[in-house]
């Protein structure tokens, strides 16, 4: 379609930014499109394809699936099959819903009242104007160890290191015991037997709020979080079921978000063939300057080419850019320490959600002599044991 697809030639030189922006901006979201591309050939015989979507359409889980397809349709080869649709999601999801009223109690313990982020002037103008970024970083042997090592010693996910790393981070500049946190998660939950979702485009992202409350030791605080976070009833995505609730209603949600996207280099995969590679330039403006930014501080990270990237987005008229600056190089440092005692020989252990039929609370386990590396599962005796084990004990 010539309408949805713009075309243009211009200068290795050039500045592409505005061309990219005009693209961005012709969005409808009444009238349409939501879909727009732009195909920018150079002088120098390079080519730039910018896809634009709108974001009520498409999550990060669907560029996913649009890079497949896109590449499959150049090669002309079948495109796989599709899963099913966004509609059906959302009917499946009203079936859900009284379920997800047992679990009003929960999310109300986890909104308090939120208290202020130091330094942040809470009538301060929020628009993207006032926008600005840092950034916390790791080089490719430390993502790599954050990826491949570290999650091995306790048993955890990547987004639990992140996240114990951001409240340990976040209570030290608060001053307080525990830190609430918005989290951004993929919204595709396992939810029915009946629903695949795996190839199915649209927005499925779900945001629920979480309180974290770190420990003294990094062991213990991974541990903790670890818990906390395995927790949250079907990952969070009943929360956004109850909103409306009069519960919930009214209740200040947290001023921090954050989003680990997880990694992008699949993608990109030059063994698997890929057609296209990221640009290094900025994709526009992907909103009007005078839109709001979607909290008070907002993280959200990814890997690509190897190495991890979070971007801490924060209006300069709400905080002091040094501080947040500082902010994000602390943070660096923390998780630089978390991934470093993972990575050491006898830092290692489990905790109750690896271990659910034993029934034993930390303490317990922390007690247990066997190394955590040697502990597959762990039951509770039989009858038959137990009598046993008391006889045995009693002679």
């Amino acid at each position: 379609d010539a309408d949805l697809l713009w075309t243009h030639d211009a200068r290795a030189s050039d500045d592409l930014s505005t061309l990219y922006t005009q693209a961005q901006a012709s969005l409808d979201l009444t009238q349409g499109p939501l879909l727009r591309a732009l195909l920018v050939t150079l002088d120098d015989g390079s080519q730039r394809l910018l896809l634009v979507v709108h974001h009520l359409v498409v999550d990060g889980v669907s560029w996913r699936i649009l890079l497949e397809d896109l590449q499959a349709a150049y090669r002309q080869a079948p495109l796989p099959l599709k899963t099913h649709a966004y509609q059906r999601w959302a009917e499946r999801l009203q079936d859900y819903a009284p379920t997800a009223l047992t679990q009003i109690d929960y999310w109300c313990a986890q909104l308090p009242d939120a208290p202020d982020l130091p330094g942040a002037d809470p009538h301060a103008s929020l628009q993207g104007r006032h926008a600005r970024i840092a950034h916390s970083r790791l080089d490719a042997a430390l993502t790599q160890q954050l990826l491949q090592q570290a999650p091995a010693a306790y048993r955890t996910q990547v987004n639990d290191l992140l996240l114990t790393a951001l409240a340990r981070v976040i209570c030290r500049w608060t001053g307080h015991p525990d830190t609430l946190i918005q989290l951004e998660g993929h919204g595709r939950e396992e939810l029915f037997d009946d629903i695949d979702l795996s190839r199915t485009v649209g927005w499925f992202t779900s945001l629920f709020p979480l309180r974290l409350t770190p420990a003294e030791s990094l062991a213990a605080s991974l541990k903790r979080v670890k818990e906390q976070l395995r927790g949250v009833p079907h990952k969070g995505i009943g929360f956004g079921l109850l909103q409306g609730h009069s519960a919930l209603r009214g209740r200040v949600m947290p001023r921090i978000t954050f989003n680990y996207l997880g990694q992008f280099d699949g993608s990109f995969a030059e063994a698997e063939g890929a057609l296209f590679v990221p640009a290094g330039e900025r994709a526009g403006a992907e909103q009007s300057s005078e839109a709001p930014l979607d909290n008070w501080l907002s993280i959200e990270g990814q890997v690509y080419d190897g190495e991890l990237d979070l971007r801490w987005t924060f209006s300069t008229k709400m905080f002091d850019a040094a501080s947040i600056e500082q902010l994000a190089a602390d943070y660096t440092g923390e998780l630089q320490a978390l991934i470093r005692h993972c990575c050491q020989p006898e830092s290692m252990g489990v905790t109750p959600s690896d271990l659910p039929l034993a029934g034993l609370d930390q303490g317990r386990l922390d007690a247990i002599t066997v190394p955590a590396s040697e502990i597959e599962d762990l039951y509770p005796l039989s009858p038959m044991q137990q009598g046993m084990l008391f006889h045995s004990l009693y002679e």
